[in-house]
């Protein structure tokens, strides 16, 4: 038996305009009727998570910041049950670094985010905004927030440049190779880079919560579609990705449909799965 559904928003639940299409909203709805848990786990913020729990007319605990946060209901308060930030010697560096390199940085606090304020980076906060409706607290100096430890950081930079040295995936290896052991670093958007505790992932926040719950491992569905949902496919019994994840996701997915996120094959899949 099922009883909790795990799922990723951007590529997956999200079709390509950002919106939930009407066919998942429905098949979640009469999942979550029959009394089963949803669970919306993301890269985002708090209230740019529960924002889709509100569109889906679904009180859902939430995985936030990767698993760096786990909240309960609204009904539960939305009390926090699980939080790792990143530890301060390594946030300091990341800091330093950006100012000195000249790389716009996301730095997660208490639920708000900040950024220095620097004219000449300000497209790629337009950028992180446009997709996901966060509204940035822009300060004139990051340092001051060198001696609070960040929920998560994110290093926004272009995916591609004539100087290799500013792309996302040469700063990935850099930062892999010089932190792979300390921190949790993933590659999400083209242009992010993000940085969480070592502790942190999207499965581990899953685990919580379904230990928190009393639901097992074989109970649960999740679905999602890239490499920062992996470690969350790979806790659940049954994990499900859409055709247009990359191919390391699909190679660790128990099932790969062959519908798109733009194609509703969430609600494809469940229909046909749970009956519903």
């Amino acid at each position: 038996m099922i009883k909790l559904l795990a799922i990723d928003l951007d590529g997956t639940l999200l079709n390509n305009k950002g919106e939930i299409n009407e066919e998942d909203k429905i098949a979640l709805r009469k999942f979550s009727i029959k009394g089963g848990i949803i669970v919306l786990a993301s890269g985002r913020m708090t209230d740019r998570i529960s924002y889709y729990s509100d569109i889906l007319g679904i009180d859902t605990p939430l995985i936030g910041y990767n698993g760096a946060m786990v909240r309960l209901t609204k009904r539960e308060n939305r009390k926090i049950i699980y939080h790792k930030p990143v530890p301060l010697k390594y946030s300091k560096f990341i800091i330093e670094y950006c100012l000195k390199n000249n790389f716009f940085l996301n730095f997660y606090y208490n639920d708000k985010l900040y950024s220095q304020n620097i004219p000449t980076l300000k497209k790629y906060a337009e950028i992180y905004s446009k997709q996901t409706g966060s509204i940035y607290n822009f300060i004139d100096d990051l340092r001051v927030m060198k001696n609070k430890k960040p929920t998560k950081l994110i290093l926004i930079t272009d995916s591609q440049n004539i100087n290799i040295e500013r792309t996302r995936d040469y700063q990935f290896k850099y930062f892999k190779k010089k932190f792979g052991k300390n921190l949790n670093i993933v590659k999400t958007n083209p242009e992010y880079l993000e940085f969480m505790n070592k502790k942190v992932s999207k499965g581990t926040g899953l685990k919580v919560i379904a230990e928190y719950y009393g639901i097992k491992r074989e109970e649960i569905i999740a679905f999602g579609d890239g490499e920062n949902d992996i470690e969350m496919l790979l806790f659940s019994g049954i994990s499900v990705v859409p055709k247009n994840s990359n191919s390391k996701v699909k190679k660790i997915a128990k099932i790969v449909s062959d519908f798109s996120n733009d194609e509703s094959y969430i609600s494809r899949f469940l229909n046909g799965f749970l009956s519903l």
